[in-house]
């Protein structure tokens, strides 16, 4: 879904791992570069490809996100694709 007006470019977030209603581990933190918002049938294979390096197509995606989400998606589904690059911690002196 349109999720762009939850996470904005410059936001901080952590960002977890761990099941979905379950407990999740902290991996690191990063600031959001960039927000856009398309169908999945808009994605391209790099897009595709870069959310799970196994899925290469629409078709791999729709599967992946209907069993992730549990329910069937569509190419015509909006999808939020958020970039972001991981926040180091500086050991300071």
């Amino acid at each position: 879904g349109d999720k762009s007006r939850k996470y904005q470019k410059g936001m901080i977030v952590s960002v977890l791992a761990g099941a979905r209603f379950g407990p999740r581990q902290h991996v690191f933190d990063a600031v959001i570069d960039k927000v856009d918002v398309k169908t999945i049938a808009e994605l391209s294979p790099n897009e595709i490809e870069h959310d799970n390096p196994e899925i290469r197509h629409h078709d791999e995606l729709c599967r992946f996100l209907g069993q992730l989400y549990n329910r069937e998606v569509s190419e015509q589904d909006t999808v939020t694709v958020i970039r972001f690059s991981a926040i180091r911690m500086s050991l300071g002196i």
